[in-house]
């Protein structure tokens, strides 16, 4: 009886070898299989997250230094204006003021002529004209002036560049 037993357990061990192990290995091999599947496309979806996470940076960080550089340009940006103002009877002057933050240079004025304002050139072109700052040249104002006049105002700024307003005043 130990014998049949003995048997019995050798042809038990011998079918599981035969079919239970390559069964059991084959699950294992297709379970294994769909988890490292599952794998690869978590890791291809962090890779993508992660390069946008990267394209966002940049962009944030490109934004800030065109901010940065906007806030350059406007502190170093100047604002030339001209006013014509009555000092008394029959005098007038113009004043010429730099209301931005930066430095203008070889400041120069015109007003064109169909205003019939008599404008004299004493210390133009203005070399530097600071923030702040301005000056002062003599107009002469007659009957036929009008009342409403435009002043063209030309100036360089720190890098050279030629800058202009136009200003409609009236005096």
């Amino acid at each position: 009886m130990h014998e049949e037993i003995l048997i019995v357990t050798k042809d038990i061990i011998k079918d599981v070898a035969l079919y239970f192990v390559p069964i059991a290995a084959l699950g294992i091999s297709i379970i294994s299989l769909h988890k490292s599947r599952r794998v690869t496309k978590l890791e291809n979806k962090l890779k993508e997250y992660d390069l946008r996470l990267k394209e966002y940076e940049i962009e944030k960080i490109e934004s800030e230094r065109q901010e940065k550089q906007k806030e350059i340009e406007l502190k170093n940006k100047a604002d030339v204006r001209a006013r014509i103002y009555k000092i008394s009877d029959g005098k007038y002057k113009i004043k010429v003021y730099n209301c931005g933050q930066g430095v203008a240079y070889n400041v120069d004025y015109e007003i064109p002529d169909e205003y019939q304002i008599v404008y004299m050139k004493e210390v133009t072109p203005f070399e530097i004209l600071n923030p702040g700052c301005n000056f002062e040249e003599h107009v002469v104002i007659h009957m036929q002036s009008s009342k409403k006049y435009k002043v063209i105002i030309k100036w360089n700024d720190v890098n050279g560049k030629e800058c202009g307003n136009e200003v409609l005043e009236s005096w």
